[in-house]
């Protein structure tokens, strides 16, 4: 029996440990769904004018609803992650996928639907970058660089930004932080192999 619990006790620091290593991804798919009518009206009747609620997990959740369609999206807590659904205005998923919680940023496989909820695309955002995600989070941390965890929300100051894009045929990253109160600097990196090609200062202007 001490043996079992030995067993246990090891499973269950092991776990913690290899959470810690890295931040756990949303879970997501391909299937078909439609927008959460009920949940929807759960938080707008709790905040109207933002509908919106911290989860018992701590996760973050925001939901909404205009002319132009509907949208989900649920941060976790102490995570670089948000997971992000945009539903046609009938309420049938139109996209979905994971981005990080800046939601600058678009990571992994998105999925693209049509208005009768028939898949019609799957991008993956990750397949020109060689240098990853998080490499950039490894990068960042030897640098000094603060990167917020969690909901990322407005009208909370400045926040790194980590964004990428293909330019001139290749594949590049752009790190943006505050370095000092009145100072930004913005570091682009190759996407292939990580190597920083320039780094770029300016003032910062806080409005």
């Amino acid at each position: 029996m001490k043996k079992v619990i030995f067993f246990l006790s090891f499973l269950m620091v092991f776990s913690c440990k290899s959470q810690n290593i890295k931040d756990i991804l949303p879970t997501i798919d391909s299937k078909f769904e439609v927008f959460d009518t009920i949940l929807y009206k759960k938080l707008y009747n709790k905040n109207p004018s933002y509908p919106s609620e911290t989860l018992d997990n701590g996760s973050y959740l925001e939901m909404n609803v205009a002319n132009y369609g509907k949208s989900y999206s649920m941060t976790l807590q102490n995570s670089y992650y948000t997971l992000t659904k945009v539903y046609f205005p009938n309420g049938n998923i139109k996209t979905k996928g994971i981005s990080n919680n800046t939601e600058s940023l678009q990571i992994g496989i998105w999925y693209e639907f049509d208005e009768n909820g028939k898949l019609i695309k799957e991008i993956d955002y990750d397949k020109p970058y060689k240098f990853t995600f998080e490499d950039i989070l490894k990068f960042c941390e030897k640098e000094g660089i603060p990167l917020t965890k969690g909901p990322v929300l407005q009208s909370t100051g400045f926040h790194t930004t980590i964004t990428r894009r293909i330019e001139k045929e290749k594949p590049i990253w752009e790190i943006e932080w505050k370095k000092k109160f009145n100072i930004v600097e913005s570091i682009i990196l190759d996407g292939t192999s990580g190597k920083i090609i320039s780094r770029r200062e300016s003032e910062f202007i806080n409005n």
